[in-house]
């Protein structure tokens, strides 16, 4: 009997997407193959994660499964988690050592995503399991983002991000953690600008006792 459907979809795949945990442990008895995936690449543990279902996530985690498997646009479990702000499944993840530094195929990864939403719990833990704080997004439009310059997301560090958002406790976090306070986008854009083009004044205080540079100059001439 197939274990999948044509679809590349599995009785263990579709209970985990549910939230179905009874079913999930009934079928975790026969020992399936926990990492076959769906023709777009979700295993049971990318749906579980998705989808916040964190006792779902642990009983797959028993079962030592690829944690890094992800999905066709390059999403794994502690990516998506992270974009959905399921902090529950992303400290669950954690201690099964994913790559905390993987970045999904337009350049996005999971710190990009907690400073993005504002998560600054889901940013900690990211930070205390050595997250690099300083990757720059890759522009999807797969030219250089001064080709780009009103585009925010295209070359965007976290700390640019979370200055655009007005995440005030994520920067502080980050900064805490040596994240460059005047990184530059291919544009010119530091973290600084967006804070002051934005008018987030407490943002702009912190960056200015933080020792940020106030004359860098965007190449569209813009500057603080």
């Amino acid at each position: 009997m197939k274990e999948e459907n044509d679809d590349g979809t599995t009785g263990l795949l579709k209970a985990s997407q549910a939230g179905y945990t009874d079913i999930v442990k009934l079928l975790l008895e026969r020992n399936p193959n926990v990492d076959l995936c769906s023709k777009d690449g979700c295993s049971p543990l990318y749906m579980a994660s998705q989808n916040g279902y964190t006792d779902i996530v642990k009983l797959l985690l028993d079962k030592n499964p690829n944690v890094d498997l992800c999905s066709n646009d390059g999403f794994t479990p502690l990516i998506q988690s992270c974009s959905r702000n399921n902090t529950g499944v992303v400290n669950a993840l954690i201690k099964h050592k994913p790559d905390i530094n993987a970045i999904t195929f337009d350049g996005g990864y999971a710190l990009y995503f907690s400073a993005l939403n504002g998560n600054l719990e889901i940013t900690q833990i990211l930070l205390e399991n050595n997250a690099e704080c300083n990757i720059c997004i890759y522009n999807y439009f797969s030219k250089k983002s001064e080709d780009y310059v009103f585009d925010v997301v295209a070359g965007s560090s976290p700390l640019h991000i979370a200055c655009f958002m007005s995440r005030i406790d994520v920067v502080r976090c980050l900064l805490a953690h040596n994240a460059d306070i005047n990184i530059t986008k291919e544009d010119g854009t530091t973290p600084f600008l967006y804070a002051c083009e934005l008018g987030h004044e407490d943002i702009v205080r912190l960056l200015l006792d933080k020792g940020a540079e106030t004359q860098i100059r965007r190449l569209d001439g813009r500057s603080p």
